[in-house]
């Protein structure tokens, strides 16, 4: 026991040897010597010693040594200072009272500048743990959501090799967002509403162009990110970001259309196209249908330059892009008919006593992705009930609209014939209302009656 105690009070004693090394009064080579030294003394599991150092730590010369510009000459490297840095911030950050302090809070915006792309070292991989540690309280999210922090991750993330790097980029954007828009939607705080709405500018401009331009893994990444974050925005704040986008950030919104064209043109996995598919709902929701059909428009002109200009490559895309509502639209319906068809199939089987093999998995994703191919195909009608009769609307092609009622008409038939089954075995009103996919399938039959109702 003596032997133990003595152990512990010479590492205590080591300890504040090198507080005293480090105290703003000490010179620059003390205070790095006991920078140096002092990691390698501390036990992440012995807490009374973390607060010791933490109580007694110079946060002015940590942030001085994250500031540590690159110098050839310099005795010691840049990188190794840094390193230095995160290590000890790193310590602090395991714990909970520690990490959301205001010392460390106000290191997010210098640590994020220690962010490299395929870091050689461990720092960057470490530095994200600890600013992922950090994202928990308001003022923790306010720093990290500020444009210029934004910019450091997602430099790291677009430009990395290393996967994980890539992925703590991914948890540590997603998490924060999905924390901010939390308490948003509990409460209104001025602060974080901000913080939330001046970063969105910056985040969906970044992920929109990476999302357009690049073509290998990095894409689909992208596309789960806007899949995890775009639902999670109220709309108070989108509505906020839609009024800046109409002035002078619209571009954005372009890149995400093309890239979901390039996408959804191509053979995707289910979990791929879910993810598109969300993504696209959302764009609706909290831009309108226009962002999306208004190329519709252009399916006449862009037609007769095709059948011209066959072989031009710009024509090809400009009929690829006119034409990718339809193809959206398509792809949904398609997607909604299969799953009503399952869900119909088995509602039946029960209904006659039959046995049923349920699949928790495939239930569990009609369940999500039902209300979202609905959200697509209503805000369909909803621009063709706005501009079937219009002027503006003469330069659609006549085809490409027959197509596209003939595929809302057919998805319809399906819904209104699962509802029907529905209604008649269902003798509890409560269960009905209870049911996410009838709730949702009476809406869109609803919009559907209200708008193109004459077809029927």
């Amino acid at each position: 026991m003596t032997s133990i105690g003595s152990s512990k009070a010479d590492r205590f004693a080591e300890i504040d040897r090198c507080l005293a090394m480090i105290s703003p009064s000490s010179s620059d080579e003390s205070k790095f010597v006991g920078m140096l030294i002092l990691p390698k003394l501390l036990q992440q599991n012995d807490a009374a010693a973390i607060q010791h150092v933490f109580d007694g730590m110079n946060f002015t010369f940590i942030e001085r040594l994250l500031r540590t510009a690159p110098d050839e000459n310099a005795e010691v490297p840049d990188s190794v200072m840094k390193e230095i840095a995160v290590n000890i911030l790193g310590c602090f950050a395991r714990y909970e009272n520690l990490v959301t302090s205001k010392p460390m809070t106000e290191r997010i915006p210098t640590l994020s500048t220690v962010l490299t792309p395929n870091d050689p070292t461990d720092v960057t991989e470490e530095t994200l743990h600890i600013m992922l540690c950090m994202a928990v309280t308001k003022e923790s999210m306010v720093k990290i959501l500020d444009p210029d922090v934004l910019k450091n991750i997602f430099e790291v993330f677009a430009q990395t090799q290393k996967a994980k790097e890539r992925s703590l980029c991914v948890q540590l954007v997603t998490s924060v967002y999905a924390r901010a828009c939390h308490q948003l939607h509990e409460k209104p705080i001025p602060s974080l509403t901000s913080a939330v709405k001046y970063s969105l500018k910056t985040t969906l401009s970044i992920l929109s162009q990476i999302f357009k331009n690049d073509q290998d893994m990095l894409k689909f990444e992208t596309l789960h990110m806007l899949s995890q974050l775009l639902p999670l925005v109220p709309s108070t704040v989108m509505d906020k970001v839609k009024h800046d986008a109409e002035k002078s950030y619209g571009r954005w919104l372009e890149h995400l259309r093309v890239g979901l064209r390039q996408l959804l043109s191509s053979r995707l996995r289910d979990s791929d196209r879910d993810e598109a598919m969300v993504v696209t709902a959302c764009m609706l929701r909290y831009f309108g249908p226009d962002w999306l059909f208004s190329s519709l428009e252009q399916t006449k002109a862009c037609k007769r330059k095709k059948e011209k200009q066959s072989e031009d490559k710009k024509v090809l895309e400009a009929y690829a892009d006119a034409n990718f509502p339809s193809l959206l639209v398509h792809l949904s319906a398609v997607e909604t008919r299969v799953m009503l068809d399952d869900i119909n199939d088995r509602l039946r089987s029960l209904h006659n006593l039959n046995a049923v093999v349920h699949d928790e998995e495939k239930e569990r994703r009609q369940e999500i992705m039902i209300p979202v191919h609905y959200e697509i195909l209503e805000a369909c009608i909803q621009y063709l009930s706005m501009h079937f009769d219009n002027d503006s609307n003469s330069g659609t092609d006549p085809e490409v609209l027959l197509k596209i009622r003939k595929t809302l008409s057919d998805t319809l038939e399906i819904v209104m014939e699962l509802l029907r089954f529905i209604q008649d075995t269902t003798d509890n009103d409560e269960e009905l209302e209870n049911n996410t996919i009838a709730q949702a399938s009476m809406r869109i039959v609803a919009v559907w009656l209200a708008e193109e109702g004459f077809e029927l």
